[in-house]
C-alpha cells in the first residue's frame, strides 16, 4: 500500500514548466526553465496557481498539479489574480489590466492603470490587487527602487486609482535580511518586491520579500496595521520564510492563502539560478498567526509533507516522517561527461548536475544506501535539460525513466518501483511516491529524452526511514 501518496514535496512538481522568459527576450542561444512568484486563488472546490511565464496551474488535493493553457498564458512577471464583484481580475508587472468570468479565463484587457490625472501608471512591478471585505479595491506594487506603494482603486472602474500612491515603507538597513548580497552584506541596497495583501481578525499584513530572487537570503517579511494603507507596524517575526541551504533555499516572493480546515499557507519561489537569476522554482508550506498577530512558518521543507487537508495544524506537525537517504552518497554511473560527475545529482546543491557521456544511450545512476538498508517510499528529480534551445528547435519534453530498487545483503533482485518509461508527461521537476520496500541500493535508469536535450540530473533524493536491521 502507498501510505504516502497524499504527499507532497518541495520544489512542487508543475507539468510543463515554462521557458524563461529572459532567456527567450534576450536572444539566447541556449534557454531555461522558469516559474514563479506563485498566487494561488480558490474557487469552486479547485484551487488555481498563477506564475511568471505560464499559467494556469490547478489542483484539487494539492499535491497532484494539471496545467491548463490559458490566455493570456504569460501577461508579465508576478501575474495576480483577485475576485471581485463576481469577475477576475488578472494583471502583471508593466501589463494592462484584464478580466474574465472566469479563473482560467479567457481574459479580455481593460487597459493600463491610471493615475487620477488621466496619465498611464509607470513602473508598476509585481502588481497585487486585493479586494477588501467592504468592496473596496486597492493596488500595490513595486517599482524597482527599494520600496512598496499602495493606493485605492475604483471598485466599479478597477483600472482608476482613486489617489496618487503612496508609500507604504521603504527598505530599512537595520533589518539585516534586506540588505542585499548571499550574505546579506550590502547595506546601501535591496530589491524590495512581491507585495502581497493578507487579511485576518481585522489585521492587514502587507506581505514583501527581499534581497533579490537571485540569493538564498530571499525571504518573505510583512508589516501590519488595522487600515489597508496603513499606517504601519514591522512585524516582528520578519523574515517568516527563510532557509539558506540545501535543495530549497531562497523562499521569497509568494502569496499567503487561507486552504482546508481554516489552515493557513505560504506558496513562495525557490532560487536555482544556475545559468539565470531568474532561473526558479516554486513551493509552499503551512504557516501560523501566533500569539502577538504575527506570520510564523515553523520550517521551510524538502523532504515530504502531508497535502493540506490531512492534518489538523499542519503549521506545528504535517511532517511525513521520511528522510533523504541518498544525500552526499557516492553514486556509481554508466558514464559521465567532463566535469559532470556523478555525486552531483547527490550534493544537495541545485548548482551542479551529473550529466551521462554523450553516447550513452540508456544511463544508468546506481546509488548505495547504509549497509543493511532502509524502508523507501518516495522519490524527487529534478532535472536539467542540456541543449533546450528553442532557436535550434530543441524543445522541452518528458524525460523517460525507471526506478528500480534492491536489498543486496539479502540477494534481492532490482524491483522496479517507478516507471516512467513510456510517460509523455513533461515534469522538469518530479515526486513519485510507491509502496514502501527495505532496499540498500537505488538504480535510475534514463530511458529516453526529447530530441537535442541531455538529461541530467541536479538532484536526486530518495526518501525512506530506518526500519531495524533486517535479519
Amino acid at each position: 500500500m502507498d501510505k504516502y501518496n497524499n504527499t507532497y514535496c518541495n520544489p512542487i512538481p508543475l507539468p510543463d514548466y515554462p521557458v524563461g522568459r529572459c532567456g527567450i527576450q534576450d536572444g539566447a542561444e541556449y534557454n531555461w526553465r522558469e516559474t514563479a512568484d506563485p498566487t494561488v486563488l480558490y474557487e469552486d472546490g479547485k484551487w488555481y496557481l498563477y506564475s511568471s511565464c505560464g499559467m494556469v496551474y490547478w489542483t484539487e488535493d494539492f499535491h497532484t498539479w494539471q496545467h491548463m493553457k490559458m490566455e493570456p498564458y504569460d501577461c508579465g512577471y508576478a501575474p495576480t489574480v483577485v475576485k471581485h464583484k463576481g469577475k477576475f481580475y488578472l494583471c502583471g508587472s508593466l501589463s494592462d489590466l484584464f478580466v474574465s468570468d472566469s479563473p482560467t479565463g479567457p481574459f479580455k484587457s481593460m487597459g493600463d492603470f491610471r493615475l487620477p490625472d488621466g496619465s498611464k501608471l509607470l513602473r508598476c512591478y509585481d502588481p497585487m490587487v486585493f479586494s477588501d471585505d467592504d468592496g473596496r479595491l486597492y493596488l500595490y506594487y513595486s517599482t524597482g527602487q527599494p520600496l512598496i506603494l499602495g493606493a485605492e482603486l475604483s471598485s466599479d472602474n478597477p483600472t482608476q486609482l482613486l489617489g496618487v500612491p503612496e508609500v507604504m515603507f521603504r527598505f530599512n538597513p537595520d533589518h539585516i535580511w534586506e540588505r542585499c548580497g548571499e550574505y546579506n552584506e550590502d547595506g546601501c541596497i535591496c530589491s524590495m518586491e512581491g507585495p502581497w495583501m493578507y487579511k485576518k481578525n481585522g489585521i492587514y499584513y502587507l506581505i514583501y520579500c527581499a534581497p533579490g530572487t537571485e540569493y538564498s537570503t530571499y525571504g518573505m517579511g510583512a508589516y501590519k496595521g488595522t487600515s489597508p494603507l496603513g499606517p504601519w507596524e514591522y512585524m516582528k517575526t520578519s523574515p517568516f520564510t527563510l532557509k539558506r541551504d540545501g535543495v530549497v533555499r531562497g523562499p521569497g516572493h509568494g502569496s499567503v492563502v487561507e486552504g482546508p480546515g481554516n489552515t493557513l499557507w505560504a506558496f513562495y519561489t525557490t532560487t536555482i539560478c544556475y545559468l539565470h537569476p531568474m532561473e526558479r522554482r516554486i513551493g509552499f508550506d503551512p504557516i501560523y498567526i501566533n500569539d502577538e498577530g504575527d506570520l510564523v512558518c515553523r520550517c521551510v521543507t524538502e523532504t515530504p509533507q502531508w497535502a493540506p487537508g490531512v492534518m489538523p495544524n499542519p503549521a506545528f506537525d504535517n511532517d511525513a516522517g521520511l528522510v533523504c537517504v541518498t544525500g552526499r552518497r557516492v553514486p556509481r554511473a554508466s558514464s559521465t561527461a567532463p566535469g559532470r560527475d556523478a555525486v552531483y545529482a547527490t550534493d544537495e546543491d541545485l548548482m551542479s548536475f551529473w550529466q551521462p557521456a554523450d553516447g550513452d544511450e540508456k544511463p544508468t545512476l546506481t546509488i548505495p544506501l547504509c549497509y543493511y538498508g532502509v524502508e523507501c517510499a518516495a522519490v524527487r528529480i529534478i532535472w536539467r535539460d542540456v541543449g533546450l534551445s528553442l532557436r535550434h528547435g530543441n524543445l522541452p519534453g518528458p524525460i523517460k525513466y525507471t526506478l528500480e530498487l534492491r536489498d543486496s545483503e539479502h540477494d534481492g533482485p532490482w524491483v522496479t518501483v517507478v516507471d516512467r518509461s513510456e510517460s509523455e508527461e513533461d515534469f522538469i521537476v518530479d515526486y513519485r511516491t510507491f509502496e514502501p520496500m527495505h532496499a540498500n541500493e537505488v538504480r535510475l535508469t534514463v530511458c529516453g529524452a526529447p530530441e537535442g536535450i541531455k538529461p541530467a540530473v541536479m538532484n536526486i533524493s530518495v526518501f525512506g526511514r530506518w526500519e531495524g536491521k533486517k535479519d
